[in-house]
């Protein structure tokens, strides 16, 4: 009975408060529903550590440039833990530590308290060009905007006109950025003028190649039918390029470094039959994909089109692509899956066609048209 009393007054002390330092800030660590987890007052956390903050609707979500982590807001202390999800306690809200560190790439210990913590930033280069800045540093970093320039935080370096400051690096502007976002790759833009138009990268990629022959069809292959399907895409989109132009073997990492730059990817594959397949992603990791489904459906047509040249949605593409096809009576199937190449920032889907749909000349021109109808819908849509 003893040793059970000893077991439960441990297991007591364990989920009782701790203390919790966030940077140079002090607080109180919580354990919602006793299951172990420890949390943090939102406000606290970001204030401490920089990071940016938003609550509403039912969210609250932190972000480190541009990544972000965004928790459902539950009042149960049972369920705050288990999702996990943020948990309202009076006027406050509290978000997991360690899944919020973990996510946004943040320093974490647990020892007599909690330490959560964010190690300078490097500053590692930086790019002038025509009413645009763009900054490089060692890990994701925020900024802001104040009067006379704008202030990195928790980032150091050198350079032209740069200052040190307690709370970071300072740069000071004669006028204040228009824009200043965060493109990934531990970057931060600033930008003057007018908001440029957006000229997002289409990636037309044709299966195989090679050594590779995918399907065969009678004489024809799968990899020269999705050569010729993509050629005659890109015609109809200038500015398009392929990831092979022609019978050269291709691997599939060589084919997500190029995708990985592009605003739309469209991977070409052939099957038997007249069906007609579109593959999406079923999930993605980059911070910029996850989110750019929400920005994409709250910003302007503007600004939607200005992200899609950085991020993109690819259900919004594979509907624009649906709608055109079946603008010619074709019906189109659709499935998610974890496929490689398409985990991408950009908005990437594989279409894979019955060979029956190529039969003639004039079939294939109608299906590349239909196809480059619905990527120019994609891009010019809201």
């Amino acid at each position: 009975m003893r040793l059970w009393l000893l077991f439960l007054w441990g297991l007591a002390l364990a989920q009782a408060p701790k203390p919790l330092k966030v940077g140079a800030l002090t607080g109180e660590a919580l354990y919602p529903g006793g299951r172990g987890v420890a949390y943090g007052e939102a406000r606290l956390v970001a204030q401490g550590l920089g990071l940016s903050l938003w609550q509403g609707g039912g969210q609250v979500a932190l972000g480190l440039g541009s990544r972000v982590q965004a928790f459902p807001v539950v009042a149960e202390e049972a369920r705050a833990a288990t999702g996990p999800s943020a948990w309202r306690q009076g006027d406050k809200v509290y978000v997991p530590l360690r899944p919020l560190a973990e996510a946004l790439g943040l320093e974490y210990r647990a020892r007599e308290g909690i330490l959560l913590n964010l190690p300078w930033a490097r500053l590692l280069g930086v790019e002038r060009g025509q009413g645009r800045l763009l900054l490089r540093f060692s890990r994701e970093v925020n900024a802001v905007v104040r009067e006379g320039g704008v202030l990195f935080l928790l980032a150091q370096g050198e350079g032209e006109g740069l200052r040190q400051e307690a709370l970071g690096l300072f740069l000071p502007l004669e006028s204040p950025p228009d824009r200043l976002y965060y493109p990934g790759g531990n970057r931060v833009a600033l930008e003057w003028g007018p908001l440029p138009r957006p000229r997002p990268l289409v990636l037309l990629d044709p299966g195989h190649g090679g050594q590779d022959p995918g399907m065969t069809f009678g004489d024809l292959k799968e990899k020269d039918l999705a050569l010729d399907l993509a050629r005659r895409v890109a015609a109809r989109l200038p500015g398009s390029r392929l990831t092979r132009t022609g019978d050269e073997t291709l691997p599939l990492e060589a084919r997500l470094e190029k995708a990985r730059e592009a605003g739309v990817l469209i991977s070409f594959h052939l099957t038997q039959g007249s069906a007609l397949n579109l593959y999406l992603p079923k999930g993605r990791t980059s911070p910029l994909a996850k989110s750019a489904e929400a920005l994409l459906a709250s910003v302007s047509k503007e600004r939607a089109g200005l992200l899609k040249a950085y991020a993109g949605d690819p259900r919004l593409l594979a509907k624009a692509l649906e709608e055109a096809l079946g603008a010619l009576g074709l019906v189109v199937a659709k499935a998610e899956g974890p496929y490689a190449l398409l985990d991408i920032p950009g908005a990437g889907v594989i279409l894979e066609v019955g060979v029956e749909r190529l039969k003639t000349p004039e079939a294939k021109e109608a299906l590349a048209q239909a196809i480059a109808h619905g990527v120019r819908a994609y891009l010019e849509g809201p």
